[in-house]
């Protein structure tokens, strides 16, 4: 991922979450710039854009820049209630599935395989089979190696982890995410558990002993969203294990 996309994701990072200046004014915003304009415009910009394409193994395919885009539009629009927005992304989504299929990126690296959060984050939502029947697959070939896999990448299947391991910092996200989702979707242990494993040895070769991640400063703001991410599918995790235990709910 380039230094330019970080850039104003840390100064977001710093405004909303890291501030310690308690003047600081995060309720009254100027006109036109509250959290939510902004959301909606930065959403419906998207929207009516063309689609980010990348071509990665002799396919073309959404990008993940885009995902990661769409993604946050949805979630955002699930956090303000904005059910009119929803449909609109929704929309932009359904050709997926007929006459942009082609655009569905392959299931054979891990910029291509993170694109199954979209769908199982449509599926959470909407509950129509074919985002899950369409997300689980991106989920489960991360985790089965293929003929073609180099001998490293067949170590790490041993070792437990993804086949797509590469200790690149963007896995912490790319990786964890579709699992988690995967969780959320289908409730099976065994994908949170992936993401699990994968994040702490993540965190335990890449960050240094003073909490800085390599290669570069501005990629904490990333490494801050992916735990944050993680977090609230483990707390999930939890939450529902609990509740089995003391036979509220049915896991």
């Amino acid at each position: 991922m380039k230094t330019k996309y970080f850039i104003p994701i840390i100064f977001l990072l710093l405004f909303t979450r890291c501030s310690t200046n308690s003047n600081a004014d995060l309720k009254n915003f100027p006109e036109g710039y509250t959290p939510e304009e902004v959301g909606t415009r930065i959403s419906k910009r998207f929207i009516s854009g063309k689609h980010m394409l990348h071509k990665k193994n002799g396919k073309d395919g959404i990008h993940y820049a885009e995902v990661c885009t769409w993604y946050g539009a949805l979630k955002y629009a699930v956090a303000v209630g904005d059910n009119a927005l929803i449909k609109q992304l929704q929309n932009k989504f359904e050709p997926l599935f007929t006459t942009e299929a082609n655009y569905q990126p392959l299931m054979n690296h891990v910029d291509l395989n993170m694109f199954g959060c979209l769908p199982f984050e449509f599926y959470q939502i909407t509950k129509d089979q074919r985002y899950y029947d369409m997300g689980l697959p991106y989920a489960d070939t991360q985790w089965q190696v293929p003929d073609t896999a180099t001998t490293e990448e067949k170590n790490w299947a041993r070792k437990g982890f993804s086949w797509q391991t590469r200790l690149w910092i963007d896995d912490m996200f790319m990786i964890t995410i579709i699992q988690s989702q995967a969780y959320k979707a289908t409730g099976k242990r065994e994908y949170i558990d992936r993401a699990a494993r994968e994040m702490v040895m993540y965190l335990d070769e890449l960050q240094h002993p003073n909490g800085l991640f390599y290669p570069q400063w501005e990629i904490m703001a990333f490494v801050a969203f992916c735990l944050e991410e993680f977090a609230f599918a483990l707390q999930e995790k939890y939450n529902r294990e609990t509740h089995s235990r003391t036979g509220t709910v049915s896991s």
